[in-house]
């Protein structure tokens, strides 16, 4: 008997689990939206040279981020972060001057 009311217990208590995992899971699957952007970040010219991009989405809030890198002999990396943007607004992000553009991300968090 002890055997079985373990395995009874164990049961129950995975049983319980699980419908309070799918219970959590459910509204919170449903409150979000995905975002939607474009494939890429349009690449922009700014005064003096600067190298920049940006992008529209919707769905969310977002933010766009780029990596630039250095044109002179170091060739030095570094992100540059664009402005939080909402649902249907644009996130624009310039890298410093003399230094060119070698990767863009559309970032959530």
């Amino acid at each position: 008997m002890p055997i079985r009311s373990r395995i009874a217990a164990v049961s129950t208590a995975l049983a319980l689990a699980g419908a309070g995992l799918l219970g959590l899971a459910a509204p919170a699957s449903a409150g979000t939206s995905a975002l939607i952007c474009p494939s890429r970040a349009e690449y922009i010219d700014g005064s003096g040279g600067h190298k920049g991009a940006r992008i529209s989405c919707t769905g969310g809030s977002f933010f766009l981020a780029i990596r630039c890198e250095t044109l002179d002999a170091s060739h030095y990396r570094y992100w540059h972060y664009g402005n939080w943007a909402s649902s249907g607004g644009t996130s624009t992000v310039w890298c410093d001057l003399n230094a060119k553009i070698i990767a863009a991300e559309t970032r959530t968090s």
